[in-house]
């Protein structure tokens, strides 16, 4: 038996690093302070017409939608001077968006009267319309002297299409060491 010949030319290496997905704290130091897959409902996300039977992440039903501008925001979670940071890891799946369309997570803290934009996600380079759910994490500081939070994600596109759905989301906060 003749030995398989090696190949004439080698596949290249990537150019760039692939990044490791980010995954949720989960280390000792943070507790939950809410964890929901929107299957009996809205959870802690206010207003109406937010939840749909569309898409779901992980084999389930329903999510929660967001459309053009429209905004999902959440009750004020109390006791966050406990903690020396939050984190929020979600799960999304974006539809009908345009390269350059985008939503974005802002939070703010007791005393403030706006929210401040936390992160964004643009289609085309932070996602793609492609039926494929995202998961993302993010971290932030707790002010001193603050104790409540109020987040926000927020469609910021220009059709009526244009849909992100959100689901399987879980807030974390960490204890100080």
């Amino acid at each position: 038996v003749a030995p398989t010949p090696a190949p004439v030319q080698p596949t290249s290496a990537p150019v760039a690093p692939t990044l490791a997905p980010i995954p949720a704290p989960t280390a000792a130091g943070w507790d939950t302070l809410y964890a929901d897959d929107f299957e009996l409902g809205q959870g802690n996300f206010t207003g109406t017409n937010k939840r749909f039977n569309v898409y779901s992440h992980d084999g389930g039903e329903w999510s929660l939608r967001l459309r053009k501008t429209s905004a999902l925001k959440t009750v004020w979670f109390t006791g966050m001077n406990d903690y020396t940071m939050v984190s929020l890891t979600f799960w999304f799946h974006g539809t009908g968006m345009e390269v350059g369309d985008a939503f974005a997570l802002r939070a703010r803290f007791n005393g403030e009267s706006t929210f401040t934009e936390v992160e964004e996600w643009q289609r085309g380079s932070d996602f793609d319309n492609n039926f494929e759910w995202y998961q993302k994490t993010v971290l932030m500081e707790v002010p001193a002297g603050k104790n409540k939070i109020q987040l926000q994600f927020k469609g910021k596109s220009d059709r009526w299409n244009d849909r992100i759905y959100i689901d399987t989301v879980l807030l974390q906060g960490k204890l100080p060491e």
